[in-house]
């Protein structure tokens, strides 16, 4: 049987390309591939290799008769075929980043999903805590006679509202704005215990929600309020600072009842002031001081040569980019595309993106290097001007740089301050939705 199977291997073996097979020594391992990854197994520890046919689906379907945060009813009807299968519950948050069924298989397997090899009319699966007002997925993988797992089932479902004391709300009133800062007075009502605010770029949130959802382990959309808000109580004034000027954003408050259960949350529109005009918008690019200065984040100072840059935008320009390449870098790539990825928004918010107000920093350079400094800008009706371009080379020496003892480097890097905002992550704990041992039953 040895003889047969090695025969067959090397039968497989002409799928792969001439010049991997130079390069490979006889092979003493086999790998099985799928989408989820690979199974390996020693050559010489196999006794036989087979092929088998399982007719029809392998499925166990599912139906939800009634959803609790500690319980579900439901019913499981097997295909012919299905022997047994796993089951589990996932937030949709995780549940939405699973693309495939090996994926979802390999998932349940890693959270310790139980096996039953019957079906159920009205079995209750027990053994969870869900969050209440949550979306969440049932998954089943269904088993065939030779213990293979393959066909997958799902059925979505939301955990019922908690019972809310009263009417938590607040009302809000918009006190100042300006190009990068607002500020709100808001005044809750006596239903209300605590709330929690936070604010983003309108249409913004619920594309962060579902990027960090299965990060955090949020649920439901009022979680993330909470965790990502400031915890306040009675009438209070909330500012927010270092926001994109000319952009309208969206104040989402969540109220919490005197039990603690979050109440549904509201949303109120701001604007930042408008900066710029309809006109051209430019930025022109000027070059300071070439020079050595500590790149170290140490106590330890570490010197190098930078070359200072200062990116002015014009009275028409509402917002900015900018790069610096090494010329020999530069001048290889596609200039019309790069300059495409400089006159472009971000696909979600991202600090340094965009720059709005004159500024001056320094890129570390070695000397006699040549460069090339590039900015564009847009307007206050989303229009971009012309790419500015600035070519110079770094002087020979920066200072005491023959004793510097500094290390080359083969990019451009730039100095940008860290932004300070006052609405820093607030209070709440991150929820998730916790492994306890399932049980279904009759």
């Amino acid at each position: 049987m040895k003889k047969t199977l090695l025969a067959l291997i090397a039968c497989l073996a002409f799928a792969i390309p001439v010049s991997a097979q130079q390069k490979a020594e006889t092979p003493n391992r086999m790998l099985i591939h799928n989408a989820a990854g690979y199974s390996g197994h020693v050559i010489d520890r196999v006794d036989s290799l087979t092929f088998a046919h399982v007719a029809g689906d392998v499925k166990a379907e599912i139906e939800i008769l009634e959803a609790t945060c500690d319980s579900l009813k439901l019913s499981v009807t097997r295909t012919e075929s299905c022997k047994g299968f796993k089951i589990n519950v996932v937030p949709a948050t995780i549940a939405g980043q699973i693309t495939n069924d090996q994926q979802i298989i390999a998932h349940l397997n890693s959270i310790e999903s139980p096996t039953y090899y019957e079906d159920f009319t009205e079995g209750i699966l027990s053994g969870i805590q869900l969050n209440a007002d949550s979306k969440y997925v049932v998954y089943t993988v269904g088993i065939d006679l030779y213990g293979i797992e393959d066909g997958v089932c799902k059925a979505e479902f939301s955990t019922p509202a908690p019972e809310i004391i009263g009417n938590p709300e607040v009302t809000v009133e918009i006190l100042e704005r300006t190009l990068k800062t607002f500020k709100i007075a808001v005044s809750p009502n006596e239903h209300v215990d605590k709330y929690y605010c936070v604010a983003g770029e309108k249409g913004t949130m619920q594309q962060q929600y579902e990027q960090f959802g299965p990060m955090f382990g949020f649920t439901n959309f009022s979680q993330m309020i909470k965790m990502w808000g400031t915890e306040r109580s009675g009438i209070d004034e909330v500012e927010w600072t270092d926001m994109a000027p000319n952009t309208l954003h969206e104040i989402f408050i969540v109220c919490s009842d005197e039990n603690g259960n979050l109440a549904p949350y509201q949303v109120f529109e701001v604007s930042t002031l408008e900066l710029g005009g309809p006109g051209k918008a430019s930025v022109a690019i000027t070059l300071g001081e070439y020079k050595l200065t500590d790149w170290g984040s140490g106590e330890e100072p570490e010197m190098k040569p930078s070359q200072f840059i200062k990116f002015t935008p014009n009275d028409q320009t509402s917002c900015y980019r900018m790069g610096v390449y090494k010329a020999s870098i530069y001048d290889t790539v596609d200039k019309e595309t790069l300059w495409s990825e400089l006159r472009s928004d971000p696909p979600m918010p991202t600090a340094y993106w965009f720059f709005y107000e004159e500024m001056e920093t320094d890129f570390q350079i070695d000397p006699a290097v040549e460069a090339v400094a590039i900015a564009a800008a847009k307007n206050i009706n989303g229009e971009w001007g012309d790419v500015t371009e600035l070519r110079f080379t770094t002087p020979a020496e920066a200072g005491e740089a023959d004793k510097a003892g500094y290390v080359s480097s083969a990019t451009i890097i730039p100095r940008l301050k860290a932004l300070e905002r006052k609405n820093k992550i607030g209070g709440g704990t991150v929820p998730h939705f916790r492994k306890i041992g399932l049980t279904l039953q009759h």
